[in-house]
């Protein structure tokens, strides 16, 4: 029987690359067209996790709603980013 060996890609910082300081630039972008979103769907609520560097849940945010569509939202949530990295391992493979 073969043993399957399973190659984990780890994210490393490139040599002389400067960790932003402050709020990243591309979380600040995300969140202007989250805002931008809500206001051309004319949004009513909205449900949030903020996530520090070392992967832990900092604060949960949400507003005023239906506890249906609050569970909904996480799993959305939850679809997306998990087709995301799949796409992304995918793209990597090829």
């Amino acid at each position: 029987m073969k043993d399957n060996v399973v190659d984990l890609k780890i994210a490393k910082k490139k040599e002389g690359e400067k960790q932003p300081e402050g709020l990243d630039p591309n979380m600040v972008m995300t969140l202007a067209e989250f805002t931008a979103i809500m206001e051309t769907y004319d949004a009513k609520a909205f449900a949030a996790v903020a996530i520090n560097k070392e992967g832990n849940v900092i604060d949960t945010w949400y507003t005023a709603m239906p506890h249906c569509a609050l569970i909904g939202s996480i799993e959305m949530l939850k679809n997306d980013y998990l087709m995301n990295q799949w796409l992304t391992e995918l793209d990597e493979e090829s």
